[in-house]
């Protein structure tokens, strides 16, 4: 495999002339509200680079040749560094999807509408389209309170409680159930075999302190004036929630992502592979001839593709998946 690359920058194609200067080109994908980020490192001797501006747009694509690149993202240039001696230029930039009007803080009050409502109205203040997960779409919020809060900030606490991913990327906004294995777009993502030969190191930790059977919820009954519970799976130790949820549903949704977060953290694994640009965060890995313990499917919450002079490395932690 002969790693190549090409970046765009405002509309022109400046891969030829970086080519000989590029130090390392490393992209991350991160699960969750993580915004993905790009960092590049260039060789600034002779100090004839031109500066990048700030806000500039890059469209990455890595693959082995030319003909078989594969677009990798949109990124916008938020921050320069300069060091030296050697000079060297590192340029980041985070997925363009992130803007900023996600980030200003709002004051506002929810009452009455569903889960999906409300992702559904954020999208379209933020020029987005919505991808919501079925079984999230339907859960009723009866009232909410949004103080001096972003409505990014705010999907981030929904998505916490009600275990899911909510992230801005590539023109939508999803909010899809943890775990699933899903595509910004909410199509499945086809699970990736994992051999021996594709690994060039691994690390499996695997935690039994702290390994809840259960999860309970409390929730208020309006009706009756009292504190109610519900328990999520079976067995002891149950993991309590301190929260006191305004009805028997969203305590039952919380239970279940917070028993889904404590089943999928009892296991981690992190691997070093050659490069392959298929693995993503939120897709499975099949892993086979290890061992028992490590074998079998994971889900992946970070991965980074990274090119240098050793050529494309993709590095990935990854956790126990949702049965």
């Amino acid at each position: 495999m002969q790693p190549d690359f090409r970046i765009i920058a405002d509309a022109q194609d400046i891969t030829e002339v970086i080519r000989d200067r590029l130090l390392s080109l490393r992209l991350t994908d991160e699960s969750g509200t993580q915004s993905d980020a790009l960092e590049i490192q260039l060789d600034d001797r002779n100090s004839i680079i031109e500066w990048p501006a700030h806000g500039a747009e890059l469209v990455v694509s890595l693959g082995d040749i030319k003909e078989n690149l594969v677009a990798m993202g949109v990124y916008t240039v938020d921050e320069i560094e300069h060091t030296g001696p050697p000079q060297t230029m590192t340029i980041r930039a985070k997925a363009a999807d992130m803007r900023a009007s996600l980030k200003a803080p709002k004051s506002r009050s929810w009452d009455n509408l569903s889960l999906g409502d409300l992702v559904r109205t954020i999208s379209a203040e933020h020029e987005l389209e919505p991808k919501i997960a079925e079984s999230l779409d339907g859960i009723s919020l009866e009232h909410l309170d949004q103080t001096d809060e972003s409505d990014l900030h705010l999907l981030t606490r929904l998505a916490r409680e009600y275990g899911a991913v909510a992230k801005p990327v590539a023109g939508n906004l999803v909010f899809l159930t943890k775990g699933e294995a899903r595509s910004a777009t909410g199509q499945a993502i086809e699970t990736l075999e994992v051999l021996p030969t594709h690994i060039q190191r691994h690390r499996f930790t695997q935690a039994e302190r702290g390994k809840y059977s259960a999860v309970k919820a409390f929730w208020h009954d309006a009706n009756n004036a009292v504190k109610q519970s519900i328990i999520v799976g079976d067995g002891e130790p149950a993991f309590s929630i301190r929260h006191t949820y305004s009805d028997a549903q969203q305590a039952t949704a919380a239970a279940s992502a917070k028993l889904k977060s404590l089943m999928r953290g009892t296991a981690t694994l992190s691997l070093t592979l050659l490069g392959n640009l298929l693995v993503q965060a939120e897709g499975k890995l099949r892993v086979s001839g290890i061992r028992d313990s490590v074998n079998g499917e994971w889900l992946v919450t970070r991965v980074e593709h990274q090119l240098d002079a050793s050529g494309l490395q993709t590095r990935c932690d990854a956790e126990v998946p949702n049965n």
